[in-house]
C-alpha cells in the first residue's frame, strides 16, 4: 500500500456483483482515516493507523473500537506490523525512525531507532520478529535487529527514488522490494546483493507488492493499473498483466494461488492461478482502497476504503460484510450454502 495523500476521488456506491459478490457485514471506522491495517495473529482484532500517526483497535467480528485515538507518532505511518507475539506494534515513521509501542496502551517499548534519513514506506519481518527490514524514501531498503536498531549488513541499493513496498520470501532468503523506478528487485538476505536482473514492465512506479505463501510468485501493483506476476526461479513474467484500471494500492496472494488487488477506486479485483477474472470487478468502497488483509485460513479478506469501513468478505466466494441494521440472529449451527445446479 502506498497512496501519497488521500486524493479526490469520485464517490461510488458499494455494489453486489451478482453470485460472486454479496456484502455481509463492516467495521465501522468513524472519524479515523487509515493508512494501513494489520490483524492479529489469531485474527480477533485489528489495529490500524491513521495519517496522524494515532493507533486504533477493533474486535474484528463483533466491530467494536477496543481502544483508539492512541498517538503513536506525530507523522503519517505508512507502514506498520506486529511481533509474532502480538506484543508490540513496530511502526515505520515520517521521520525515518522506527517505534516499538505496546499494542494494548501504545505505552513505547523502546527509544525510537534511526533508519533512514527520510520517511519510511514500507516494513516485513522474519517469523521471529528478530529481524525487521524497512524500505525508504532515500532509495534503500535495510535490515535491523528489532530489540537493539542495530544494522545487519549493507543498505540495498539499486532503486531510483523511493522504495515503495517490501516483503522476505516465506523461506526468508531473499528480500524483496519495489520502487518509484517501476522495477521489482530480489535481494539475498544473507549476502544483501541482488538476486538476477530487476524485474521489468510496469509502466510507472510500482506500489504494492506480496509473496506467495509458497515463496514461488511475486505479484506487483503498479500506478499504471495493472498486477504483475514473477517467478521467482525464473524471473520472468507469468501470464499477462492484469488489469485494473485504476492504480492498485495493495495486493495480496493466498495459498489456492488467487490475487486480490484493492485499487485507488476502491475497487476490488480477483484473478485465479491462470489470471482468468473471478467475478465482475467490485465497487467495494466509495473512496481510496489503500489496505487488504487476510485472515490465517484464508476464508476471510478484510478491506479498508476511505469511506470509513473495514469490511470483512467471505473469501471463497468473495462475500463482504455488511452490519446489520435491525435485530441479529445468531445461529450456533453451520449454514450451508448451496449455488449452482443440485441433484436433489
Amino acid at each position: 500500500m502506498s497512496p501519497e495523500r488521500r486524493p479526490r476521488i469520485v464517490r461510488r456506491p458499494v455494489e453486489d456483483s451478482g453470485a460472486v459478490f454479496r456484502v455481509v457485514g463492516e467495521v465501522g471506522t468513524g472519524d479515523a482515516e487509515l493508512v494501513v491495517f494489520v490483524l492479529t495473529s489469531d485474527d480477533a482484532e485489528i489495529v490500524g493507523l491513521d495519517f496522524l500517526g494515532k493507533g486504533y483497535r477493533w474486535d474484528r467480528l463483533l466491530g467494536h473500537r477496543l481502544s483508539g485515538p492512541v498517538p503513536l507518532d506525530g507523522r503519517t505511518v505508512w507502514a506498520v506490523l506486529l511481533t509474532p507475539d502480538d506484543r508490540e506494534i513496530v511502526i515505520g515513521c515520517g521521520d525515518g525512525t522506527v517505534r516499538r509501542l505496546d499494542r494494548v496502551s501504545g505505552s513505547p517499548l523502546a527509544e525510537p531507532f534511526t533508519a533512514h534519513p527520510s520517511r519510511i514506506r514500507g516494513l516485513a519481518r522474519t517469523r521471529d520478529g528478530a529481524e525487521v527490514v524497512t524500505a525508504s524514501q532515500d532509495g534503500t531498503a535495510r535490515r535491523w535487529s528489532r530489540e537493539t536498531g542495530a544494522p545487519l549488513g549493507d543498505p540495498l541499493r539499486g532503486h531510483a527514488g523511493t522504495v515503495r513496498a517490501v516483503a522476505l520470501t516465506p523461506d526468508e532468503d531473499e528480500v524483496v522490494t519495489a520502487g518509484q523506478d517501476g522495477t521489482v528487485r530480489r535481494w539475498s538476505r544473507p549476502a544483501d546483493i541482488p538476486v538476477g536482473p530487476p524485474l521489468l514492465g510496469h509502466g510507472g512506479p510500482v506500489q504494492a507488492l506480496a509473496v506467495a505463501p509458497d515463496g514461488q510468485v511475486i505479484a506487483s501493483g503498479g500506478q499504471d493499473g495493472t498486477v504483475r506476476r514473477w517467478s521467482r526461479d525464473t524471473g520472468g513474467t507469468l501470464g499477462a498483466p492484469l488489469v485494473t484500471g485504476a492504480p492498485v494500492w495493495d495486493v495480496l496472494l493466498t495459498s489456492d494461488g488467487e490475487v486480490t488487488a484493492g485499487c485507488a477506486d476502491g475497487t476490488l479485483h480477483r484473478w485465479d492461478r491462470t489470471g482468468q477474472r473471478i467475478g465482475a470487478v467490485l465497487a467495494a468502497h466509495a473512496y481510496g482502497l489503500p489496505s487488504l488483509a487476510v485472515t490465517r485460513d484464508e476464508t476471510e479478506l478484510l478491506t479498508y476504503g476511505w469511506d470509513g469501513a473495514i469490511r470483512r468478505w467471505e473469501r471463497v466466494t468473495g462475500v463482504p460484510t455488511r452490519q446489520a441494521r435491525g435485530q441479529t440472529r445468531i445461529d450456533l449451527v453451520p449454514r450451508l450454502e448451496i449455488s449452482g445446479t443440485t441433484p436433489f
